[in-house]
């Protein structure tokens, strides 16, 4: 509709001037000068007023544009002009600025939103930009790392050079763990960054939280639950001795009074030489108990090497590969794309690696078409993940977090530490073992690094 009334517009100004420079050569022709200058200037008055009109379309865009540079979204052009086409165009426009306008209110509010949701996050978050200047920083990044201000990253080398290095050298998608001194307050920070880009901008988004209270409250939960296991099974084996205890007491005693030598017969001493030997094995079983908890307390200190991962599981297939064939199980190691080395303790790691196959056979005792997988591949943020993989009878959903506590067993003869020391070790290489099980189908266990 715009353009129509524009078109017309034009036709009819140049309608005029066609008839004007018509009239115009006709006077000439005719010499009546007098017409001929009047027509001339009503001419020029026409070329003047086709030029200004198809310029007040571009002044008025060029100022619309102009002020939207500027981000001035008070422009509002006058709707009641004579002009149909003009008005048109001021309407679209006008409706143009206005819908700019509500983004950019909407982009306001929701910028507000994001920094207050921001500022009260319990999380501390910053923004770095390629030059070190932190863009944003909310009140907890600020009261985590222990200052009141800063504008660039190199400032806090100063404060903390610690905390300022490993800000420095962590890797996006990488987690490292920090103690902070935080006056006489220490502080166990979880640190965190991702790579975001702006534009032609990028920026490293730290994330700090303050993971302290929470490893004290699981800490505590653990144990509990050690102490509940302990408790049960130290009662277990006290509970057996004293009360032989009591009956062989009372089995040399009448009424009150010893029995004489004279009285002991062959049935005192058959029932006390049992009972004897009851507190032996029993008193064996809490030793045997003891020793294990010692285990658990007592791990080597790992010593860090380059291992050749495929080298390794090949060693541990041949640790495995009689009782593997004794069982008739199926077992392949399927590899993807991964790094070929991993730093760690290659004694302490195929330790837990045969106590997870040997669980794993275990559990295949009476599954028909036996399997044991493992899987080797390296995850989009550059963590190394081995999954050892069995179809057999399972655990059930309230077990499965149970199977890492120490001296809990699903096993009639387990010692129940075996999986505790497999999780320990594995923390001691900086990573985490998980499980996943389907009863009657299938576990899964993981090893993350």
């Amino acid at each position: 509709m715009i353009y129509k009334s524009f078109n017309i517009a034009i036709l009819i100004r140049l309608f005029i001037f066609a008839i004007l420079a018509a009239g115009l050569s006709i006077t000439l022709y005719h010499q009546n000068w007098t017409v001929a200058v009047l027509l001339f200037l009503l001419l020029l008055i026409s070329v003047w007023n086709v030029i200004y009109f198809m310029n007040a379309v571009n002044r008025k865009v060029s100022f619309f544009f102009d002020a939207v540079s500027n981000d001035d979204t008070t422009l509002h052009f006058s709707e009641k002009l004579r002009s149909k086409s003009l008005n048109a165009l001021h309407q679209g426009l006008n409706r143009l600025n206005k819908h700019i306008s509500d983004i950019k209110i909407k982009n306001e509010r929701n910028e507000k939103f994001f920094r207050e949701m921001m500022k009260y996050s319990a999380t501390g978050l910053m923004a770095v930009d390629e030059q070190g200047y932190i863009e944003l920083i909310n009140d907890s990044a600020l009261d985590l790392i222990g200052v009141l201000h800063i504008s660039h990253i190199h400032l806090l080398k100063q404060k903390n050079n610690e905390l300022y290095e490993q800000m420095m050298q962590i890797a996006p998608g990488q987690s490292q763990t920090i103690k902070l001194l935080h006056g006489t307050e220490l502080r166990l920070l979880s640190l965190k960054v991702a790579l975001l880009n702006f534009g032609k901008k990028k920026y490293r988004l730290y994330s700090i939280y303050d993971i302290k209270a929470e490893l004290e409250e699981n800490e505590l939960d653990s144990w509990q639950k050690l102490i509940r296991v302990m408790t049960h099974e130290i009662m277990n084996s006290i509970a057996p001795i004293t009360s032989l205890s009591n009956t062989l007491t009372r089995v040399f005693v009448n009424n009150g009074k010893p029995l004489s030598v004279n009285e002991v017969t062959q049935k005192h001493i058959t029932n006390t030489i049992h009972g004897l030997d009851v507190i032996e094995k029993t008193g064996k079983g809490l030793m045997h108990f003891v020793e294990d908890y010692r285990r658990l307390t007592k791990i080597p200190k790992p010593v860090f090497k380059p291992i050749d991962i495929p080298n390794w599981l090949n060693a541990i297939q041949l640790l495995m590969k009689n009782r593997l064939e004794e069982e008739n199980i199926e077992f392949r190691i399927l590899k993807k794309e991964f790094r070929k080395e991993l730093i760690g303790d290659e004694k302490l790691l195929s330790q837990v690696m045969i106590n997870i196959l040997n669980n794993a056979i275990d559990a295949l005792k009476n599954t028909q078409g036996k399997k044991v997988v493992i899987n080797i591949m390296e995850n989009t943020m550059g963590r190394l993940k081995i999954s050892i993989f069995d179809n057999g009878v399972g655990i059930a959903p309230d077990e499965i977090e149970r199977i890492f506590i120490p001296f809990y067993t699903t096993k009639e003869n387990g010692s129940g530490i075996g999986l505790s020391l497999s999780r320990q070790i594995i923390r001691l290489h900086k990573g985490s073992i998980s499980a996943f099980s389907i009863p009657g189908e299938q576990t899964t266990f993981v090893l993350s690094f």
